[in-house]
């Protein structure tokens, strides 16, 4: 018997055995969890006999999931330069031409034009980067996650076009992933936590950065429902209202 060949074979399969286990540990492996017609059911019921109506259909997915590193866009310097060219103070604020009126306020760009033009071109932006949201909106998107706080909405009024766009800059994930509450708990932990909501318009999952007026930070996973109205996002993993 060769017993070298043997040793290192039985190195091999004990190093195999190892990684193995910690990737499993640290959650590295996907899971395919999702909620049942059973327990959609029973929770569309409860909605029904306290006068709730949902009006949106339910995300079924199980979500395992870590925080995402994240830094904000604040100066908008290549934006800047373009639209109004490269002899502008870049440590304003405020800029205006013939054409344009920009501003930025708390890192979100504000620019009203004179004419439309493509959001995606404007900004040079992927147009694959982003999602339209309920509302009309675009939503930042990373591997297949909404970012909320990265947004771009457009607003056409009567003699210009508003444009509000603000850029998150994702860096990693956490390695370690975790299970995050499922769409019908982040409803009933919402329903909990505020009293008198009638309808609820629509439920997504995504990642969200609560103090937005940062320069870096950790965005964190969220359910973020639309009731009556209002916008209200519920942590993905202690399902509190953030």
């Amino acid at each position: 018997m060769n017993w070298a060949k043997a040793k290192t074979t039985a190195i091999v399969v004990f190093l195999l055995i190892f990684i193995f286990l910690v990737i499993k540990y640290l959650n590295l492996f996907p899971k395919e969890e999702t909620l049942t017609d059973q327990q959609i059911n029973m929770a569309k019921n409860i909605l029904s006999q306290n006068y709730i109506k949902l009006s949106c259909n339910i995300d079924r997915k199980i979500y395992y999931v870590s925080k995402l590193d994240v830094f904000v866009e604040n100066k908008y310097d290549n934006i800047v330069t373009k639209l109004f060219g490269k002899r502008v103070d870049k440590y304003q604020n405020e800029f205006e031409s013939s054409i344009y009126h920009l501003k930025i306020v708390n890192q979100t760009l504000f620019l009203e034009s004179r004419y439309y033009q493509d959001p995606f071109e404007l900004f040079d932006i992927k147009k694959s980067n982003y999602i339209k949201d309920f509302d009309g909106s675009y939503i930042q998107v990373y591997r297949g996650y909404p970012i909320f706080d990265g947004r771009l909405i457009i607003k056409k009024q009567k003699d210009s076009i508003t444009y509000i766009f603000a850029k998150v800059n994702p860096r990693r994930f956490e390695v370690k992933r975790s299970r995050a509450i499922s769409a019908l708990e982040a409803i009933f932990n919402l329903l909990n936590q505020q009293r008198g909501i009638k309808e609820i318009q629509n439920i997504k999952f995504g990642f969200y950065l609560k103090d937005f007026n940062i320069i870096q930070g950790q965005a964190i996973p969220v359910w973020r429902i639309v009731a009556d109205g209002n916008v209200y996002y519920i942590n993905g993993f202690t399902g509190m209202l953030e």
